[in-house]
């Protein structure tokens, strides 16, 4: 019925908008009914996996280096010369199927997706949104060229991070002033992205309609399940329930380091041990311990990352021109997730590998499902996604002795500074971050000066975070946003952390009482893709969406609960 499709996205990268052209031609043209739908979805879920993988490929590799100006000139050409005129019959086929009345099965929650994306759509936005992708692009490549001299060598900035989980204060202060005096340096250059990128998103909003950016991207993100007044509703149970928790850890973690005040050098550092984290010297033996470690907890899990590893889906080392951040992105083509970011001490352990790796078992499980938009990435609801990944931090660390990642005492340590962390600087740092953001948008001409933006982060700081002390540290402070990539390329892209978090303390707590259970709730819920609502996903898994003071409490309830139970064993002989 339709001409054949390449059948890589290497093969479709080849060719030019006039032979890609008529395949969208030929869906346009497509006379919909019940006998044609099926046949007409699946060749449209090819044609758009081939043109998102094609994307998703050029991302991936500016991001392993920065320094790869062809390769960022290639990303940009395919942007301007294949994906901005394929956006209009993009349009045309979501107004189709929309306009058709025809049902398909498990696509309640895609028609959702589509029936916003359509709404907000204006050709005029194509270059603009082409052109927001570049400025992303250029804040990943001016922060993966910052390097630092350190011990005679030139490093990346973020290779000095396990300096920071060392007991030497010294040491640890001079490595965080290092870092964040060459972060410093780029401080004007990052200004004017905000700027350029800030006017940016209001004239795409404005194009679309509206005339705050915030209601633009609460559709394009897919935000049905909750407002942004409900957002603020939960910062303020954050505030009200895991600040003043916080800051009686706080102060345990000053009394133990034996301080006056904890200052910037002292958050990382585990009090608790004696030692710094291993440093991790083999990657590819971790990632073959960790494929024990998931098998332990599921075999199923245990075979997806055994895939990837036999298909070299990951990129984890540590070197300069190398994007900061980590993350897993999955090729539509392939149907495979691919793991990038910074592996180099066990810390790196929980917070990048368990956590990516839940992401990556999102990919695998949502395999079954047919068409494009019930399993493509920005079709996921963020929130529940982040459940996914989050809720492997909470399982996978109970397990790292059984993969002989870490000994029984490492562990207890390396548990107890992830859960303290969850208190510490998760939460806060996701209401300070979504705070800036609301503030941000709601007050446009003010953000649109940088200056305003660092005064408003200080006092965000100083709310949220207010046991740390900053004293002398104004400047670093102050422009400590623009070290938040999801700011410049995902705005909006945060308080999904805190939803998820809470989520998936419940999934840990399910799986505590019942492991089995648990995990076939878990993938169970994660095969479901983008086909439910945010609550419906949640219900799956076994936990409720719920954010407000109640919910803030009973989550903190169980980490204060494990954090007692872990204290024994986690502190030294």
């Amino acid at each position: 019925m339709y001409t054949q499709l390449p059948q890589t996205s290497e093969e479709f990268e080849s060719l030019r908008w006039a032979d890609i052209e008529p395949w969208y031609q030929e869906l346009t043209s497509t006379d919909l009914s019940t006998e044609t739908l099926a046949p007409w979805l699946a060749q449209w879920s090819q044609l758009g996996a081939l043109v998102d993988e094609t994307r998703t490929r050029n991302e991936i590799e500016c991001t392993r280096n920065t320094a790869d100006q062809e390769r960022a000139e290639r990303q940009q050409r395919f942007l301007n010369e294949v994906n901005a005129p394929a956006q209009p019959y993009e349009q045309q086929l979501k107004q189709k199927l929309l306009e058709s009345g025809l049902e398909v099965e498990n696509f309640v929650g895609p028609m959702r997706n589509l029936r916003a994306e359509a709404s907000i759509f204006n050709e005029a936005n194509l270059p603009l949104l082409n052109e927001e992708q570049s400025l992303a692009t250029e804040y990943l490549r001016v922060k993966g060229e910052q390097t630092v001299q350190w011990e005679g060598e030139e490093k990346s900035a973020a290779s000095l991070h396990p300096v920071l989980l060392e007991h030497d204060r010294d040491r640890r202060e001079q490595a965080w002033r290092t870092v964040s005096e060459r972060q410093i340096a780029d401080r004007e250059t990052l200004n004017t992205l905000w700027t350029k990128n800030f006017q940016l998103r209001q004239e795409i909003a404005r194009n679309a309609g509206y005339e705050n950016y915030r209601d633009y991207r609460w559709l394009q993100v897919h935000r049905f399940d909750y407002t942004p007044e409900d957002c603020k509703a939960f910062l303020a149970a954050i505030e009200q329930v895991i600040v003043p928790a916080a800051s009686k850890l706080w102060e345990k973690r000053r009394q133990k380091l034996g301080v006056e005040t904890i200052r910037p050098w002292d958050t990382n550092v585990n009090p608790y041990e004696e030692v710094a984290p291993r440093l991790v010297t083999d990657i590819d033996e971790m990632l073959r311990q960790f494929q024990k470690l998931f098998q332990h907890i599921d075999p199923e899990l245990g075979s997806y990352f055994e895939t990837m590893i036999q298909e070299q889906l990951f990129d984890l080392d540590d070197r300069p021109s190398k994007a900061p951040g980590g993350y897993n992105l999955p090729y539509e083509v392939k149907r495979l997730p691919f793991i990038f970011g910074r592996v180099t001490s066990l810390t790196d352990a929980i917070d990048l590998i368990c956590h990516e790796a839940g992401h990556a078992f999102h990919v695998f499980e949502m395999r079954q499902l047919p068409y494009l938009e019930q399993h493509r990435e920005h079709s996921l609801p963020a929130e529940f996604a982040e459940v996914a990944s989050t809720s492997m931090e909470f399982i996978g660390s109970m397990h790292l002795p059984d993969a002989g990642i870490a000994t029984l005492e490492e562990t207890a340590l390396l548990r107890r500074a992830h859960l303290e962390h969850m208190i510490l600087w998760l939460l806060p740092s996701v209401a300070r971050g979504d705070a800036f953001q609301h503030w941000a948008y709601e007050n446009p001409e003010l953000a649109q000066d940088p200056a305003q933006c660092d005064q408003k982060w200080q006092e965000l700081t100083q709310r949220f975070l207010p046991e740390v002390d900053w004293s002398g540290l104004d400047a670093v402070l102050k422009t400590g946003w623009q070290n938040i990539l999801h700011f410049h390329c995902y705005p909006f892209y945060y308080v999904e952390y805190g939803f998820a978090a809470l989520g998936a303390i419940q999934v840990w707590a399910n799986y505590l009482k019942d492991p089995q259970a648990a995990i076939q709730q878990y993938r169970h819920a994660l095969s479901l893709g983008a086909t439910r609502t945010i609550p419906e996903l949640f219900a799956a898994a076994g936990a409720q969406f719920a954010f407000d003071a109640e919910a803030v409490q009973s989550a903190l309830d169980l980490l204060l609960q494990n954090l007692e139970e872990l204290e024994a064993t986690a502190s030294p002989q």
